[in-house]
């Protein structure tokens, strides 16, 4: 019988159809430490979870991601479920989480941690103590791996923007069993040349295991010690490190940190093309102030000839002149007006004209006087017949006439039979007169 031929897609298919119908798989729990996490743009979250012999590869996808309490990162020891299976696109199976709780402090973790804790309590982090980074070099001293994309990166955008400057690779280890050892070496030796005005520390990216020597308290004595400028330039802009800490100004890439050491050229020239066209209009407005004040010096030199002199002051005296006799003129016709207006109140203050004055409002306070007591007296005697009027109608008289009586008993008015028993002596007030009359019987 000829043995059947597969495809890598039919294998790869039967592979995954294998974890996906074993029933132990679909759905468990497993502890680990996250290592080489990734949160990408999607929001899915790509990781391994290892413990101290082995790993596995994790994904959890966006909708799951986001029922997340907790953001993880690097070292962080967790609780997942979920299920197991395989991407046929390359053949690899890994973990599908569904959901993922904290278990606990990954060891490397823990130990970053403290570390953190202690030189910060030491005052290695503080900002007063960091040196600033020269704003012109012309020596950099780069400690990395002589045979890294860093390097060839840095070099790249250094040479870019500023060619002029001189760079010393001081070639060291910066991964694996002693790394910490060989950087802190390269640091010092930096340090003892002399020869570098600032030391680039960098690395390109990893897991927290790959940068671990770059959280060595050996390294972090080296940059604190240093008394050359350090910028740390470790991983990409999510990787922190202790020597991020320490260090006089952390780059968040390698590439980044050859713009915090040199100008850009363009941007230099520009600046000095535009510091040349200051200059040159701060001398062309000296040079026209001095012009100015050249003619100055010149007028008043001409001004302090004696013809001139004697002119001027022939000038002046004409001037006076002038203003002397039109100050005269203005005081004469002054005068003549404060004449006539003493005049006029000579004229309107005279007795006779105050007398006719007076009778004139005398006369006429007297004819107001008269109208007014008029207008009063008519109106009083109105009111005097509206008032008699409205008296009249309430008369208790007028009230009577029409057939109407007051009864009273003993002084009192009576309002109810009530009031009366037989025998009282009831007086009775008519319109014309009273009537004093017995009580016979009530009803």
């Amino acid at each position: 019988m000829e043995e059947r031929v597969l495809t890598v897609s039919a294998l790869n298919n039967y592979i995954k159809s294998i974890f996906d119908n074993n029933i132990y798989l679909q759905s468990f729990l497993i502890e680990g430490e996250v290592s080489n996490f990734k949160w990408h743009s999607s929001g899915h979250l790509y990781f391994s979870l290892k413990d101290n012999s082995s790993q596995i590869n994790c994904v959890m996808f966006a909708s799951s991601a986001r029922t997340l309490n907790f953001t993880p990162k690097n070292g962080n020891k967790v609780i997942l479920r979920g299920r197991l299976s395989s991407y046929t696109a390359t053949g690899t199976y890994q973990i599908y989480v569904s959901k993922m709780k904290l278990a606990g402090i990954g060891d490397l973790f823990l130990k970053f941690e403290q570390l953190k804790k202690e030189l910060n309590s030491l005052g290695y982090f503080n900002e007063d103590r960091k040196k600033k980074i020269p704003r012109f070099v012309h020596t950099i001293g780069v400690v990395t791996s002589p045979t890294g994309a860093v390097i060839r990166d840095i070099i790249k955008t250094i040479n870019k923007r500023y060619n002029k400057v001189k760079l010393i690779l001081y070639p060291t280890k910066v991964q694996g069993e002693g790394a910490e050892k060989l950087i802190a070496a390269s640091l010092n030796k930096a340090n003892e040349d002399g020869l570098v005005d600032v030391i680039i520390l960098a690395r390109g990216g990893g897991s927290m295991e790959d940068l671990w020597p770059f959280n060595e308290r050996i390294v972090a004595d080296a940059i604190y010690h240093s008394k050359v400028p350090i910028i740390s330039a470790v991983g990409h802009e999510t990787d922190f490190t202790i020597a991020d800490y320490v260090a006089d100004l952390r780059s968040p890439t390698p590439t980044a940190a050859g713009t915090y050491v040199v100008p850009d050229k363009e941007s230099l020239f520009e600046q000095t093309n535009n510091i040349y066209k200051l200059l040159n209009k701060i001398y062309q407005n000296r040079i026209d102030e001095l012009n100015m004040q050249v003619l100055t010096l010149d007028k008043s030199l001409n001004n302090l000839k004696p013809t001139n002199i004697i002119k001027r002051e022939k000038n002046n005296l004409i001037k006076v002149y002038r203003e002397l006799k039109l100050l005269y003129n203005k005081q004469i016709t002054y005068k003549k007006t404060i004449l006539k207006e003493e005049e006029f109140k000579i004229k309107n203050n005279s007795p006779e004209k105050k007398i006719m004055l007076i009778r004139r409002n005398l006369d006429n306070l007297l004819t107001n006087l008269k109208h007014n007591y008029e207008i009063i007296k008519n109106s009083k005697r109105e009111k005097y017949a509206l008032l008699s009027t409205k008296l009249d109608s309430l008369s208790p008289l007028k009230v009577m006439s029409k057939g109407y009586s007051l009864a009273k008993v003993k002084g009192k008015y009576l309002r109810s039979v009530k009031e009366v028993k037989v025998a009282d002596v009831i007086e009775t007030t008519l319109a014309d007169g009273i009537i004093i009359s017995e009580v016979k019987e009530i009803k």
